[in-house]
This record gives C-alpha cells, structure tokens and sequence, in this order.
C-alpha cells in the first residue's frame, strides 16, 4: 500500500480549503449534523471536501473538523488525518504527558484518617 504524504497548510495560499475546513466544522457545531441546515445538498459533498482537506494533517484546525465530522453517525468509513511523522511524535508525546499529570487517587471504605505532617 502507498503511502500518502501530507501537504503544508497556508492559509493565505489554500484559501478554498480554508473555506472547506470552516464549512465542515459549522455542518458539525452549529447545524448538529443536519445536511438541510448548511451549505451543503448531500452527503457525499461533505465527504468529498473532507477527502480534500484531510492531508493538511498538522493544521490543528483541520484535525478538529475530521475528528467532528467522524462523530456522525450517518457517514460509515472513519476518514483518517494525514500528518507528518514530528507532528505524530508530539501529540503522541503531549497525550502521555496529560496521562502522566492527570491527579489519580482511590476512594477505600473503612474509618478515616487524617494526619497532618
């Protein structure tokens, strides 16, 4: 299987997939999913864009409006994020560090003590 590359995001030059990406996530936020509330006629519309969009991967803003569009329930295939492989390595590295900073504590039944140092 090839493997595909991700493209560079300006915003300044990629100005329709700007308008894609904006698109994708007001379908998604503001008309809950709902085709007959957006810009879009049909469904495939919405997929076709998001096909356009999803190799500019290290774009933060593309990566949210993927991530939103795979929560509907109506498109069936998960359209996957193409991003280079630093970009990976960080938000793999920035995810174990919120794992490891996340304050974890139990709860156990029995008599309470409190002891002060």
């Amino acid at each position: 299987m090839e493997t595909e590359t991700y493209k560079v995001f300006n915003k300044y030059r990629n100005f329709e997939e700007l308008k894609m990406i904006k698109q994708i996530i007001y379908y998604c936020k503001q008309c809950n999913y709902e085709i007959s509330f957006s810009t879009y006629d049909n469904l495939q519309q919405i997929i076709d864009d998001a096909n356009i969009i999803r190799f500019y991967g290290n774009e933060p803003s593309v990566r949210r409006a993927i991530k939103l569009l795979n929560k509907d329930v109506k498109i069936k295939d998960e359209i996957k994020v193409v991003m280079s492989k630093e970009c990976r390595q960080r938000l793999d590295e920035i995810n174990y560090l919120k794992q490891e900073n996340t304050i974890k504590f139990k709860v156990h039944r029995g008599p309470i003590k409190v002891e002060f140092k």
